[in-house]
């Protein structure tokens, strides 16, 4: 892979005159929308379906070490029926060196190659490059937060390609994001119904509203992300919320990979052949799913798995070096997901969830904590068709349950005695717990977002893994906080990554926390 990496690398900079041409077009005046930037999008659009295409890998092996063997397991979504590598794999906190280099991999040269091209062939004022620069930041943020310092604002732009700190990685995501916003809102300004990228846009059809309101929204995650680490995170979200567009209130406003898009594109969704038995048969529920899931009566547990074959909803123990030694998937639930299940990047709930977050804070949000988090339950129920189930569930005061453990699967008392009530009287720390809580099931089955909500708060309580393998480098109970860097860039960018090692504070293991991970 690095080899490859390192010829891109190289040959768009052979194409990039000089790297102040990037940054002048963040300065750009974006009421200077011109015809000519029309054409020149709808002549470049298909590189804008690529990126969209790739922010979520489509290659089901790609997805399955990109999101669903890291993300998905550290979250405690689900749980794996396999003994990948002999049991020792990243689920019991080994990194095998094909595991650890495919999301860098598929980020350089499936992701941030067509941005390249979008960037060389586009004005930096049109339209499209604008969308592009978020749609860039939505799968890019996704790879820092697995590694720590990735090469971001030098790319394409020098051999061999520089890594930047972390912070200095999410600063560029904030002026990318400002810069996009603005070009888009001039636009929509100057033309209200029009939808230069009709012909390519997966997501929202080119509906700019939309984009500027997930801009926003991306804005408002990734501040209040770093906010125990970057002091202007609070004016970077209060701007994101008090925007004229806003962030995204309404599930029809919900940033989703459509099933069927623009250019008779049929979408599948990958994770389909992960789990079933037409696929690989692997995944199954968490155990910490099955106990918030059972525990609190959740509506939406129906929605995300199905019963196993007893008529129950079980999950299993993450992190088992002999799973596959377990021999009984069909006692364990399965994903409801289909192949032309929509993969939805960001949710409406997701951002009632992140204000409340912020009104714990003091921050302005546009209501208080209480208010802001039983809309984005709402919010969140209302998207699976289950609206006549919130004002029983908001006032429930069920709990996890204990996991009961089964055929081998060693049990574990109940995780939290979180409830889905709100309680005025319960400590901040609390508060937070519930708001996470929620979030985490809200926002399912994104487990990398919730495998770096878990890390940034502690929350949900989830149980840790069975089996360690990580020779003391990860802390059973803290859980691991990051994927080392890519073998291959020690053997071809060796230099470059032992300076990473440096912008990350720590060793290169899964222990070490991130920029922003500071409990």
């Amino acid at each position: 892979m690095n080899k490859h990496f390192i010829k891109l690398c190289a040959l768009v900079a052979l194409c990039t005159p000089i790297y102040g041409c990037l940054d002048s077009s963040l300065n750009d005046d974006p009421d200077k929308v011109h015809v000519s930037r029309l054409a020149q999008d709808n002549l470049y659009g298909t590189y804008l379906t690529t990126l969209q295409r790739n922010v979520v890998a489509e290659d089901q092996n790609d997805f399955q070490l990109t999101e669903d063997l890291f993300g998905n397991m550290y979250a405690g979504y689900y749980a794996g029926t396999q003994s990948w590598e002999g049991g020792y794999n990243a689920t019991t906190y080994v990194f095998p060196d094909g595991w650890k280099d495919r999301p860098f991999s598929v980020a350089y040269t499936k992701v941030m190659s067509n941005w390249q091209q979008l960037r060389l062939k586009t004005d930096s004022s049109s339209v499209l490059f604008a969308v592009g620069e978020v749609v860039k930041v939505e799968a890019m943020h996704k790879t820092t937060d697995i590694y720590g310092p990735i090469p971001y604002t030098r790319f394409g732009l020098q051999t061999p390609v520089p890594y930047d700190s972390q912070k200095d990685v999410y600063m560029r995501f904030f002026s990318e994001l400002d810069h996009a916003i603005g070009v888009l809102t001039a636009f929509d300004r100057l033309n209200p119904s029009a939808k230069p990228l009709s012909n390519f846009d997966l997501i929202y059809g080119s509906d700019l509203k939309k984009w500027i309101r997930f801009a926003n929204s991306l804005k408002l995650r990734l501040a209040i992300r770093c906010h125990k680490a970057y002091d202007g995170a609070q004016a970077l979200a209060e701007a994101a919320v008090n925007n004229d567009y806003g962030v995204i209130e309404e599930n029809e406003d919900n940033a989703v990979m459509q099933t069927v898009g623009a250019l008779s594109f049929t979408y599948n969704n990958p994770f389909y052949n992960i789990y079933s038995t037409e696929g690989y048969n692997e995944d199954r529920m968490g155990a910490s799913m099955d106990a918030y899931l059972n525990g609190f009566s959740d509506p939406r547990l129906s929605k995300f798995f199905a019963p196993a074959i007893d008529g129950q909803y079980r999950g299993m123990r993450n992190g088992m070096r002999n799973g596959k030694n377990f021999q009984g998937n069909e006692k364990l639930s399965a994903p409801t997901i289909t192949r032309s299940t929509p993969y939805v990047w960001m949710n409406a709930a997701e951002m009632w969830l992140l204000r409340a977050e912020g009104a714990l804070l003091g921050w302005n949000m546009g209501g208080t904590a209480k208010d802001l988090y039983e809309e984005g339950v709402r919010t969140s129920l209302a998207q699976h068709g289950l609206s006549d189930s919130a004002d029983n569930y908001l006032a429930s005061t069920n709990t996890p349950s204990a996991y009961a453990g089964m055929r081998g699967l060693p049990a574990a008392d109940a995780p939290s005695d979180i409830t889905p009530a709100w309680d005025d009287n319960a400590t901040d720390a609390k508060k937070l717990e519930r708001i996470i809580t929620q979030k985490w099931i809200a926002i399912y089955p994104l487990g990398q977002e919730a495998w770096s909500e878990f890390r940034r708060t502690g929350y949900p309580k989830l149980f840790p893994v069975v089996d360690n393998f990580s020779n003391g480098k990860v802390n059973t109970n803290i859980q691991v906080r990051r994927v080392p860097f890519p073998a291959s860039e020690y053997i071809g960018n060796k230099a470059e990554v032992e300076k990473a090692v440096q912008l990350l504070g720590g060793e290169d293991t899964g222990g070490t926390s991130l920029w922003w991970d500071k409990q």
